[in-house]
């Protein structure tokens, strides 16, 4: 492990996807950079938009492209311009620039051939039980553009690292997603008076990866069976039909990031019934940090995130399995209150300062690599920035799509991006 430095680092983090959507990529990307900007450190976010997403410390570009690929829409930015990224790069003077999905074209494949003097380090996120021929040449073509210029990689989950591993030769390292545990926290007790059981589902409705489709026949064998329980759906129709109507089912929308929270802590179980193709469960999370006990399908994704006391694991792509692990828990109120005991202990692991921390160790675990090939840049590791280097405030209102700067991230808890509506 290379010496650790507390000096301010001056970070760039390279997103690939629509910063104007929300995702589990850019929601990673922006908790992150939000903890390091908290202990000091520098940190500015890079990625495609096509709406200004009004934040501080976003450089955006245009040139976006939404190609349908593992079973959800990616509007990804495959027609960058390289100039622009090549003077952003210049002026910015960072000690290390961390690409999200860099197989992702094109912004991560330019970000990686203009900086040659700049750290690198990447994450992938991916994951897809079953991959095609396409996703594996993609993998490939990946590995020979770009693998080279990294100097340390990383994945999210043991399911990415397998996934990433068919052809990156590099050595990865597992630094799972997070959670705001300040943010997402319990509400009042949940009832135990026999009124009916609140289910709890949130995801992109129009995303067959969510298994909306699995779900709602359960909640009909419920109603069919007496069962007394209610559902609230929450996501975003992206173009998907309404959901039916059927008794106690209430459909809310895309709701900020507060609502969001309430509405886990309202629930009495979350169900996240996905079909596969997730690397990783940060809706899980978010759920467990309520205290809300969950049932889950057994998927890889999954698995590493739930805890085998706090969740009801249930095959994927069956409604009845889900039905019959709601009606277990309807009639147990004891056994939700330790689930959510366990759940309440379990996600703190994963809380984003702890995560953040991880991330900026293995920064410097790229910046000492990169050093040890180039040493002229050793002298600079973990330097304070110059204040010439320091990007001042825009004089005109920020340029969108162009490649606007905007000077800071805010001091206020980034926006929620929930993973169930990720890429």
């Amino acid at each position: 492990m290379p010496h650790s430095s507390n000096a301010p680092l001056r970070v760039c983090i390279v997103v690939p996807y629509d910063l104007s959507e929300r995702g589990g990529v850019k929601h990673h990307a922006f908790e992150v950079a939000h903890a390091l900007r908290r202990r000091g450190d520098h940190v500015s976010i890079v990625g495609p938009a096509t709406e200004d997403p009004e934040l501080e410390g976003v450089m955006t570009f245009g040139g976006i492209v939404n190609v349908r690929s593992n079973h959800s829409d990616n509007r990804m930015a495959l027609f960058v311009s390289p100039l622009k990224l090549h003077r952003y790069f210049r002026e910015g003077q960072f000690d290390v620039i961390h690409v999200h999905e860099p197989s992702i074209p094109s912004l991560p494949y330019w970000t990686a051939w203009l900086t040659p003097g700049v750290a690198k380090i990447c994450t992938f996120h991916a994951f897809n039980e079953t991959p095609s021929w396409g996703i594996h040449f993609g993998q490939r073509v990946c590995q020979l553009l770009s693998e080279p210029f990294y100097d340390h990689s990383l994945t999210v989950s043991p399911a990415a690292h397998r996934h990433a591993s068919y052809a990156w030769n590099k050595p990865l390292t597992i630094v799972p997603n997070g959670v705001s545990t300040d943010v997402f926290v319990p509400g009042p007790a949940r009832k135990r008076d026999g009124s009916p059981l609140r289910l709890l589902f949130v995801g992109r409705l129009s995303d067959e990866r969510k298994g909306l489709r699995y779900m709602l026949e359960a909640y009909q064998q419920l109603l069919a069976r007496g069962v007394a329980v209610t559902l609230d759906l929450v996501g975003e129709l992206a173009g998907g039909d309404p959901p039916p109507a059927l008794p106690g089912l209430t459909y809310h929308g895309s709701v900020p990031r507060s609502e969001l929270v309430r509405r886990f802590q309202e629930c009495d179980v979350y169900v996240a019934p996905s079909i596969g193709h997730e690397s990783f469960g940060i809706v899980l999370l978010e759920g467990m940090a309520t205290g809300a006990p969950i049932i889950c399908s057994d998927i890889e994704g999954y698995r590493a995130v739930a805890h085998p006391d706090g969740a009801v694991l249930v095959p994927p792509r069956s409604a009845g399995a889900i039905a019959s692990a709601v009606e277990e828990l309807a009639a147990s109120p004891e056994r939700r209150a330790r689930m959510s005991a366990v759940n309440l202990q379990h996600v703190q692991a994963f809380d984003w300062e702890h995560v953040a921390t991880r991330v900026r160790e293995e920064y410097l675990v790229a910046i000492e690599r990169r050093a040890a090939r180039y040493p002229a840049l050793r002298p600079a590791l973990g330097r304070a920035p110059t204040p010439h280097l320091e990007l001042p405030a825009p004089s005109r209102a920020p340029r969108r799509l162009g490649g606007g700067y905007l000077p800071a991230l805010p001091s206020v808890a980034s926006p929620s991006f929930d993973e169930a509506s990720s890429p």
